[in-house]
């Protein structure tokens, strides 16, 4: 998710504040058991805003121990009720589990006190596997946000995410989830293979994750080795294309005054962000990647999925919008991409470690995308009318940028921890900072106590390392620390880090 913040480049007094500044974690590793593969069959009815899904997910046990019962995460149901206790609006929007089966035999399960933990009982020893069926009628709540349908331009916008049942993880012997958390993610996953039918009316354009085709009004989709899958659906969408290092990027966006130059600028954006993280961190994965336009709720910038990025956009789709939402844009677009590679590539528990994608993707959108001079911030400046944008003012942010973290390591100054979980941030800080800024400082110091050739030859190891996999806090330092193991990258570790919360 992007939570908008003060820009970086905005001036020169911001550049210089950048430095102002259950608790163990699981190792990495695949879940012993896991979904390898989904076959989702999904009906959107636009006039009750409401899906049928039918979920099959393949389960193995690759573990040497059997398990009594499977949990199955219907998320909706946090969602939900989440939604009813903050927005009227989406009080009629409910979930229900209509039935679970495996290989045709309707199984019993229960809740416990989160609804949203289906315990089923379904006994699978080791080296078993199973086809596991769940059925779930779930409404849309009307909400600006990643799950949610909007009136828009005398259309619908339906966001369709957080409300697919999965498998949760199984690790260390235990099963492994956490709560709703609305604020930020609480996703934990490993990657799978879904093979999705989806069904809306005619008349709507659908993106989604992995590569998808639509034929009177079947959209089939295939999102192979990725966490999840995400569907955003439009009557009133319209689509452009542009491609970057081979990968084919397709921008959903509604027409308005402003759509042209947010499509331009979008793209452009979208452009430089592949370009640049590709050489500086390792190569996307994927095809292709579904940029789409809508209303995600006051602050929040973006939402970040395998194969596609949500944009909030409300700003131009008003008659008069102020000339800063353009800089949102280049911001919302390169954070949101940079968790192609941080979230979507390189996984990690967000709810119990928040900063290590957060932290990661914003100094990817703030100290590499906004440090480097590139054609879509240049246009972005012209449509500004500004003339701070150039090469030499660009330079001059990453000079401030070095200093300021040269003083904050030569001067001793304190920091604070930031690998705590959303729901126990240090004491007197906010989870979004700890999350977001302190996550983002602490890369950026590294950067500069290492030097940039090392320190980006250990992010592209770590993103090689744990491709396609979960890595943690403690695989992060690893391989800091085979690149340099000095004494002052060490201390900069010690004033961010809080050992107590490390994996063992």
């Amino acid at each position: 998710m992007k939570r908008r913040t003060t820009l970086l480049l905005s001036s020169a007094v911001t550049i210089a504040a950048l430095f102002s500044f259950n608790s163990k974690v699981q190792a990495a590793a695949d879940p012993t058991i896991k979904a390898t593969n989904y076959n989702m069959t999904v009906k959107l009815n636009t006039r009750k805003n409401q899906l049928t899904e039918k979920v099959t997910m393949h389960v193995v046990n690759n573990g040497n121990e059997p398990v009594k019962n499977l949990l199955v995460r219907n998320i909706a149901s946090g969602v939900l009720k989440y939604d009813h206790k903050h927005f009227k609006a989406t009080r009629n929007a409910t979930t229900s589990v209509k039935s679970i089966s495996s290989d045709g035999q309707k199984l019993s399960y229960t809740t416990g006190k989160d609804k949203s933990n289906l315990f089923v009982n379904k006994n699978l020893n080791a080296g078993e596997s199973t086809d596991l069926t769940v059925n779930v009628v779930t409404g849309v709540p009307k909400r600006q946000d990643r799950f949610g349908y909007q009136n828009i331009n005398g259309g619908k916008v339906y966001n369709l995410s957080f409300c697919f049942p999965y498998l949760s993880d199984y690790r260390n012997g235990k099963w492994n989830y956490h709560p709703y958390y609305d604020a930020g993610e609480n996703r934990n996953s490993a990657v799978s293979n879904f093979h999705v039918s989806f069904f809306a009316p005619k008349s709507y354009k659908v993106a989604a994750s992995g590569q998808s085709t639509t034929k009177n009004g079947k959209t089939t989709i295939t999102a192979n080795n990725m966490r999840e899958v995400a569907i955003a659906a439009s009557n009133k969408f319209k689509v452009d294309h542009a491609y970057a290092n081979g990968v084919r990027i397709n921008d959903y966006y509604l027409a308005s005054k402003n759509s042209k130059q947010y499509n331009k600028l979008a793209l452009m954006t979208a452009q430089d962000s592949f370009h640049i993280f590709t050489k500086k961190i390792g190569k996307y994965p994927y095809k292709e990647i579904d940029i789409t336009e809508g209303l995600l709720g006051k602050d929040t910038g973006g939402m970040e999925y395998p194969g596609l990025i949500m944009i909030d956009a409300s700003g131009f789709l008003q008659k008069k919008h102020p000339l800063d939402r353009y800089n949102e844009l280049t911001e919302d677009v390169s954070h949101e991409v940079g968790h192609q590679w941080f979230y979507g590539t390189v996984g990690s528990d967000e709810y119990m470690e928040p900063w290590l994608d957060e932290g990661l993707t914003n100094l990817l959108e703030n100290g590499v995308y906004d440090l480097a001079y590139t054609k879509s911030k240049a246009y972005c400046a012209k449509l500004m009318h500004s003339k701070f944008y150039t090469r030499k003012n660009v330079k001059r942010a990453n000079k401030i940028l070095k200093e300021n973290a040269n003083q904050f390591i030569n001067k001793n100054q304190k920091a604070s921890y930031i690998n705590y979980p959303v729901n126990n941030p240090p004491k007197g800080v906010d989870t979004e900072d700890m999350a977001y800024e302190l996550g983002m400082d602490f890369p950026a110091v590294l950067k500069v106590a290492m030097g940039e050739t090392k320190f980006f030859d250990a992010l592209h190891d770590y993103y090689q390392t744990y491709y396609l996999k979960q890595a943690t806090t403690q695989d992060f330092l690893n391989i800091i620390r085979k690149y340099d193991n000095s004494k002052k990258v060490n201390n900069v570790i010690n004033k961010f880090i809080d050992p107590k919360y490390l994996s063992e």
